[in-house]
């Protein structure tokens, strides 16, 4: 008896945790990534930069991912089952659209990485390689792989009760424990982007020996910053993931074992909440580490987006005011 109360205070403990983190992690990511859009498409020094460009595609796609995770969290939590468990349709298309935007994501970080290794580099070819149009050639290309691939494998997985979303054959299985999950989505984009964006840190180093623009150097310096502590959180976050998976493939755990089935699954939760930061964590990263991005963030939202709308909804619409024109600052002439 007491055997079965602990499980069921395990099991309790980690439904309990993923509502909880789902929904810390809806509610700040959803807002950082939203923010992360308004300034890379209202700030004008952000503005046609590849970089950015690919940052733009990964919150979107973060936005995406969010909201997909939380909606099955939440419906998890007020039916009391996993709906994906029941309908093999729901479970097609979570897994489908789930996998998309995961592929999307990992690859923008390593684009956002080999553009600044392009952006930064003393050669003139390979920075002149650094274009708007290589940059939409590559994201089509990675949505329409990251689409042919979930599409592909995704109509494979079929709803089963106790079970979970799994895959009809032994052969799919075995793809996504031995390649999915460890390599496309983990030791892969860490060694491409990890190493592309040590590559894109030396130039960055050396950059003052070209003669840049003022403006246009610290603009390099600052997205190089952004693009290296994003690949750093990513390499962080990945590594309990796929150290999990690894483990899991090594070990068979009966299924008459109940309470190692719990601690499993707490487990599992725990790790896959930290995976989860991925899809959040971009616009903290940056203004932590950028008191320049605080400033553009504070001259955005207040200066532009704040006082557009306090015109366009003031309240005293009869009250004549006269027209004054806010001076045009140039947040890149305050930093440091």
């Amino acid at each position: 008896m007491a055997s079965s109360s602990a499980i069921q205070t395990i099991l309790t403990i980690s439904q309990d945790y993923s509502i909880v983190t789902t929904s810390i992690i809806f509610i700040f990511g959803f807002i950082g990534n939203l923010i992360n859009i308004i300034m890379f498409t209202k700030y004008k020094a952000f503005r046609n930069n590849q970089c950015i460009f690919y940052l733009t595609v990964e919150s979107i796609a973060n936005i995406g991912s969010l909201i997909l995770y939380f909606v099955l969290g939440i419906s998890a939590f007020l039916y009391g089952f996993d709906l994906s468990q029941y309908s093999s349709i729901w479970c097609k298309l979570r897994t489908i659209i789930g996998q998309t935007l995961l592929l999307i994501v990992l690859s923008s970080v390593c684009f956002a990485a080999f553009d600044q290794y392009l952006s930064t580099n003393y050669s003139l070819y390979l920075r002149q390689q650094s274009t708007m149009s290589l940059a939409r050639r590559l994201v089509i290309t990675a949505i329409s792989f990251s689409l042919f691939h979930s599409i592909l494998f995704g109509v494979f997985f079929y709803a089963k009760p106790r079970g979970g979303c799994i895959a009809y054959y032994t052969v799919f299985i075995q793809y996504y424990s031995y390649f999915f999950y460890p390599f496309l989505c983990g030791f892969i984009p860490i060694l491409i982007s990890g190493s592309i964006g040590l590559l894109a840190y030396r130039n960055v180093r050396r950059i003052v020996r070209r003669q840049l623009p003022i403006v246009q150097r610290r603009l390099d310096q600052q997205l190089t910053k952004f693009v290296l502590i994003r690949v750093s959180f990513l390499i962080i976050l990945l590594i309990p993931v796929v150290t999990y998976r690894i483990y899991a493939m090594n070990i068979n755990i009966d299924p008459n074992n109940s309470m190692r089935l719990a601690i499993e699954k707490l487990i599992f939760t725990i790790i896959n909440s930290i995976f989860d930061l991925n899809y959040a964590v971009n616009f903290y990263i940056f203004s932590i580490s950028s008191s320049r991005y605080r400033r553009q963030v504070k001259y955005i939202l207040i200066k532009k987006c704040w006082y557009q709308l306090k015109r366009r909804f003031y309240f005293n619409r009869n009250q004549i005011e006269p027209s004054m024109a806010l001076p045009i600052l140039s947040i890149e002439l305050l930093n440091e």
